[in-house]
């Protein structure tokens, strides 16, 4: 059953390209890693099984000496210094590098190849044995984890599922994690993978979490949303154009399931894929959407097929946070044929994501547990007002665990965060060195902490019984 809406039919009929993931790479290849901070290690090692000749550029000049002596040992040569693109027959660069890097500006002098991290990695996953298996991937601006979370809950009750994702590698079968500390760029899935299969974990489902884009090995892909977008590659580019790629980069005959936001901003098509679209609010040109928040339903129509399913507003966590996972992952749920009256009992059963705007109990104190990856000021001001919601008197803490965290938090909007809201607080927690300064602007109410454990420590000498602690820390849980 094709369940899908289908871009032809709004009247966009250009396909694009796409790279040939069988026929890319061979033994006689010359391939050129830039970025080993983010993944380049791992591609490199894994590209050199498939070909003899592989260079490991250290654009950041960060990587252990020692690393780079193990890389040149396993034959993988080396350098800090940015080499003569002509040398190689691809470059593997991710899409937030500089596109001022001298070897990308050569690369394109002289028509090189360039591939991103996403693209190598969907070649190297064509080589895995993946028969029989769903692959899932998730990319976005907001709602990759909770929509992960979600959708791997609904799945894992027909299906053995493993979820990659910021809060760590699980098996939903068992309930247990099997590795924690992998970051979600596109590498960390071949990590992730091996994990799986070196443990010997039989899944019949592997959902991947990843930044920016989508490798094009995955059916069905996502696109969370692009709302909020920003600038990447020294302000060169917009994350949302390496988000199209997850478009661009698909699998001839795959589905793709799409925030209705991002189809309106790309404005392309391919007629070789299935879209099924989506959104947050009321909008019934979409596949999937909310009819009513406030009756708590979700209206679908996929081809014949159409109905509603039902959600339920909590005490244990706010359920306006979590719009966008509850009807992206209703979306996906459908696009793989599950009962809508299974994804209905696992929504009504849902109470919350760890780290994602969740309420419980801490030592008779009311704790808002908003610390994650994706935390932001702008995330960070709806739980102060979602905070106001549930008492009186409210210790903040705020900030960064910036060794765990490529992209922190934005200094000067904590500064502005903080001339705006801090009447509203009993005392504000900063964490992170970077964060330091702004105990200055009120030292009495204003304090600081290494870090978040040391934060909600810190939160609890400040309050008493029925206060409330918002936890708003960016950081990998």
């Amino acid at each position: 059953m094709n369940w899908s809406q289908n871009w032809h039919s709004r009247g966009l009929t250009k396909p694009f390209p796409r790279i040939n993931a069988l026929t890319l790479f061979f033994s006689s290849s010359r391939i050129a890693v830039l970025d080993l901070t983010h993944g380049g290690v791992v591609l490199a090692r894994k590209l050199r099984k498939i070909t003899d000749s592989v260079t490991a550029i250290d654009v950041y000049g960060k990587l252990d000496p020692e690393l780079l002596d193990e890389l040149e040992r396993s034959g993988i040569k080396t350098s800090r210094e940015s080499l003569k693109a002509s040398d190689f027959d691809f470059i593997v660069s991710p899409v937030h590098l500089d596109s001022n890097y001298p070897m990308l500006l050569d690369a394109a002098a002289n028509k090189i190849p360039v591939l991103s991290h996403h693209q190598a990695v969907g070649q190297i996953l064509s080589g895995y044995e993946l028969k029989d298996k769903t692959f899932i991937e998730l990319t976005g601006t907001k709602a990759k984890t909770s929509t992960a979370i979600l959708l791997a809950d609904i799945l894992s009750r027909e299906k053995k599922v493993i979820s990659h994702t910021s809060r760590g590698l699980e098996d939903w079968r068992t309930g247990t994690i099997i590795k924690k500390g992998l970051s979600i760029t596109p590498a960390s899935i071949l990590t992730a993978l091996d994990a799986v299969i070196d443990a010997g974990i039989e899944f019949d489902v592997f959902i991947a979490e990843i930044s920016i884009g989508g490798t094009g090995f995955a059916d069905p892909g996502i696109i969370t949303t692009i709302a909020n977008d920003y600038k990447i590659a020294n302000n060169t580019k917009l994350a949302s154009g390496a988000k199209r790629r997850m478009i661009l980069d698909a699998r001839p005959g795959s589905i793709l399931v799409i925030n209705n936001d991002a189809l309106r901003f790309f404005g392309v098509c391919r007629r070789d894929i299935n879209v099924i679209s989506f959104t947050d609010s009321v909008n019934a040109s979409c596949n999937v959407y909310y009819e009513s928040l406030d009756c708590k339903t979700i209206a679908y129509f996929l081809g014949k097929e159409h109905g509603k399913i039902h959600i339920r507003e909590a005490a244990d966590y706010d359920i306006t946070s979590y719009k966008t996972a509850f009807v992206c992952a209703t979306a996906a749920a459908l696009a793989l044929d599950i009962d809508p009256v299974a994804i209905e009992s696992t929504l009504l059963e849902f109470k919350g994501a760890e780290g994602r705007m969740k309420k419980k109990s801490l030592d008779g104190r009311i704790l808002i547990d908003n610390s994650n990856s994706g935390m932001d000021i702008r995330t960070a001001e709806k739980a102060l007002y979602y905070s106001k919601n549930c008492g009186e008197r409210i210790v903040m803490i705020l900030g960064e665990e910036a060794k765990e965290v490529c992209e922190g938090l934005d200094p000067a909007g904590v500064d502005r965060f903080i001339m705006k809201h801090l009447h509203e607080l009993a005392a504000l927690i900063l964490v992170g060195e970077r964060m330091k300064p702004f105990v200055g602007n009120d030292p009495k109410k204003i304090h600081h902490a290494n870090d978040l454990s040391c934060g909600i420590k810190l939160a609890k000498s400040l309050t008493m019984e029925k206060d409330i602690i918002l936890s708003c820390v960016k950081c990998f849980r």
